[in-house]
């Protein structure tokens, strides 16, 4: 490590630019880091310093960019600022303070109207801490590499800078986090007097400090990336296991050459992870969940829930296990080389795909009948069966099965749910063993003793379930909707009517050739949520009518609510 001194922010961006590499998660501080953060600059008095972290950057020389043709398009409009004797790093920890940074400051250029900001020109400050322009050359001082989706975004919604030859914009979970914090800062900013607004400035231009480091080898920025520490969140597993991957690369035996293409295709399968992690901001995938179905899909399942961590990073993926990439991999042995990781991250390339074409499958490209049938699965809940259903989807999407023997599979595994759980109302656990274990049998194509590594075997063995082991019990049904009787719950009782009637409402349209959903599924969901059951009662929960009483007189109070539920 070169130096390691507490410096200002207006010394670190002094003659520097700053990117975050597209292979690091986008923007992640919401509301809570953000209140941590304007409280540190609330409570700091004049003339005190404020330590604000650890900033970790590395040195990018043009001649490597030069070198290295796949970047070269992504820097050129920036090569004028090495000529002027700017340098250029890459932000390795420390990303969601600058960028939180910047955004205050945009803000506060935008607040503030007068031209000059604590006596010097406010253009002079744009230009040293956002963008610098020379003509028709642009560059931006902090931001993100040209190839990451939150770039365009950043410089154009964030930043209020018009791009050339700008990309279609996207909007994504880290995005929406980027609008969100501007327009926290904003409302915070509105009401404040100038006054205030220049201490504020000078406060994070001139009292926050950070301790930098700024790494000369590549080596280091893999060993010290894991005892990283962020003010604000902590980094994930998905980040760490990222890393633990490059970090191997730099030690496996063989050519060098060789070992940086992995590098470089860990960097590109991360980067689509983040992004279809991200690609709904209304509903991103959780990583530790997409982490744990991969483990149990790829490497089995253990009972432990968060043994997937401890198997990747304490047992699997260790300098211990790094071998010479000629010697046969065993997953038993955990032994592993150059093509076993090129494999692992190949999987987990495929896998977030499929995983969030679960979750949102009308943007698939599979048929319409396959994706009718995961939007079921959506509706009636998967169990234990997410893990075998993304590894169906890969094996399809690979062809190395019709996409009939997969609608098969979801015809059955939506069965399967709605007869154990939904109706029988079996804990969600049931089978979850053997069912996990079946995933990785057919992830692997092996199994010994049975057809439960093929596509058809495991069909098969899931709609076997619902007439052995107990697993679909009718008589439970009944026992469970007399219970609800009793205390006048009725089948409003069961947490399931809206998924079977819905289904019976779906047949209905679909016997009358109708192709508008007179309600839809999200509706009724959302009335649930507001305790107000879209499902109508046949005899009124308000039988005022004489109509009503006419005919029901006979009946008392307790009777009545029998009819209505």
């Amino acid at each position: 490590m070169a130096n390691n001194d507490l410096k200002t922010l207006s010394e670190i961006f002094n003659n520097r630019i700053f990117r975050i590499p597209d292979y690091q998660r986008g923007y992640a501080w919401d509301e809570e880091q953000l209140d941590d953060f304007w409280e540190d600059l609330c409570y700091l008095k004049d003339g005190n310093f404020h330590y604000t972290g650890l900033l970790t950057i590395q040195k990018i020389k043009r001649e490597d960019i030069e070198k290295n043709g796949d970047k070269h398009a992504h820097w050129e409009g920036d090569f004028w600022m090495f000529d002027m004797g700017y340098n250029a790093y890459y932000v390795i920890d420390g990303q969601q303070r600058l960028t939180t940074i910047s955004i205050l400051l945009k803000v506060i250029f935008d607040e503030y109207n007068e031209e000059k900001l604590n006596y010097e020109d406010k253009q002079d400050y744009i230009k040293k801490y956002l963008y610098k322009k020379s003509g028709e050359n642009k560059s931006f001082i902090f931001g993100y590499e040209q190839n990451n989706p939150s770039d365009n975004y950043f410089k154009t919604k964030i930043l209020d800078q018009d791009v050339l030859l700008a990309k279609e914009i996207q909007e994504t979970l880290y995005t929406c986090n980027l609008q969100k914090a501007k327009n926290y800062f904003s409302e915070k900013l509105k009401s404040l007097p100038k006054e205030e607004i220049v201490d504020i400035f000078k406060k994070i231009t001139i009292q926050l400090k950070f301790n930098v480091y700024e790494i000369d080898d590549e080596f280091d920025v893999f060993v010290t990336f894991e005892t990283m520490n962020n003010r604000g969140k902590q980094l994930s597993k998905l980040e760490l296991l990222k890393n633990r991957l490059i970090y191997l690369t730099t030690i496996l035996p063989g050519e060098n050459n060789d070992n940086n293409k992995l590098r470089k295709e860990i960097n590109s399968v991360w980067k689509t992870v983040y992004e279809y992690l991200g690609k709904n901001k209304d509903d991103p995938l959780d990583e530790n969940e997409f982490l744990r179905n991969h483990w149990i899909m790829y490497f089995g399942f253990t009972k432990e829930a968060e043994a997937y961590s401890k198997f990747l990073f304490n047992t699997h993926f260790t300098i211990n296990n790094v071998i010479n990439e000629n010697i046969d991999y065993d997953k038993n042995n955990g032994k592993i080389g150059y093509h076993d990781i090129e494999k692992y991250i190949t999987s987990i390339h495929d896998s977030i795909k499929m995983r969030f074409y679960i979750s949102n499958p009308s943007l698939s490209e599979f048929s319409y009948e396959t994706k009718e049938y995961i939007k079921k699965l959506n509706r009636v809940g998967f169990g234990p069966l997410k893990p075998l259903i993304m590894c169906a989807m890969i094996k399809c999407s690979n062809k190395e099965f019709s996409e009939e023997k997969l609608i098969e599979l979801l015809k059955a595994s939506e069965q399967f749910s709605f007869l154990v759980f939904t109706l029988t109302g079996r804990p969600s656990n049931t089978h979850r063993n053997k069912i996990y274990r079946i995933a990785n049998y057919l992830h692997d194509g092996v199994y010994k003793s049975d057809k439960l590594c093929s596509i058809q075997g495991v069909t098969n063995y899931l709609i076997s379930q619902k007439d052995s082991w107990n697993g679909f019990d009718l008589d439970k049904f009944r026992t469970k909707i007399e219970s609800f009787f009793k205390n006048e719950k009725g089948f409003y009782g069961w947490y399931g009517r809206y998924y079977f009637l819905y289904e019976y409402e779906l047949y209905l349209q679909k016997c009358k050739s109708e192709s508008k959903i007179i309600v839809s599924w999200e509706e009724t969901q959302n009335q649930k949520t507001k305790n107000q059951d879209s499902i109508e009662h046949i005899y009124p929960q308000k039988a005022d009518k004489e109509c009503w009483g006419k005919k029901y007189n006979q009946f008392d109070e307790a009777q009545r609510k029998y009819l209505l539920n």
